[in-house]
């Protein structure tokens, strides 16, 4: 794991401290909510999945994706804001906000900012350390896992060879 993926796993881990306990799935909103940010569930285009406002410290998600896909934006979205992604975007207002196509659970999108999100939000959702735990104890039924922990197939698939547990 290279040096840049292992500050951004470290990010994670210092949300994950103000999740109240050691629960799966991880609480992602009352995380969100921990560090002062409101999370708000609005009828967006299809294509968009979210969009942080940073100075009015909102995480708006597509009410109308799935509750897995809105678990995954809204800790993409808490990426791009514990990352400091986005401050040099500015509207015509002077508000910078940040908005994002299609969250895919992919990290092969071009922007580097968009990936980085995205492994934010794998190694917040998804803790290395647990996941390696339930592996041990629950063996590799990736459904199982996905379940567990509140994510889709494809973004466990993803975790779980990041760890190279497949």
């Amino acid at each position: 794991m290279d040096s840049h993926i292992k500050y951004i796993e470290e990010i994670a881990k210092q949300a994950l401290k103000k999740a109240p306990n050691d629960e799966l799935p991880v609480p992602v909103e009352e995380i969100v909510k921990s560090l002062g940010l409101e999370v708000v569930a609005f009828p967006f285009h299809q294509k968009i999945s979210g969009l942080l406002k940073k100075e009015e410290g909102i995480i708006a998600i597509n009410k109308n994706h799935h509750p897995i896909r809105q678990r995954f934006t809204t800790a993409h979205e808490l990426g791009h804001f514990l990352l400091g992604h986005g401050m040099e975007e500015m509207n015509d207002s002077g508000v910078s906000i940040y908005e994002d196509e299609i969250v895919d659970e992919s990290f092969d999108k071009p922007d580097l900012r968009e990936r980085e999100a995205n492994i934010f939000a794998s190694a917040l959702l998804m803790p290395a350390d647990r996941v390696k735990n339930v592996v041990k104890k629950e063996g590799l039924e990736i459904d199982k896992l996905a379940a567990l922990f509140g994510v889709s197939r494809q973004a466990m698939t993803i975790r779980l060879l990041s760890l190279k547990l497949i």
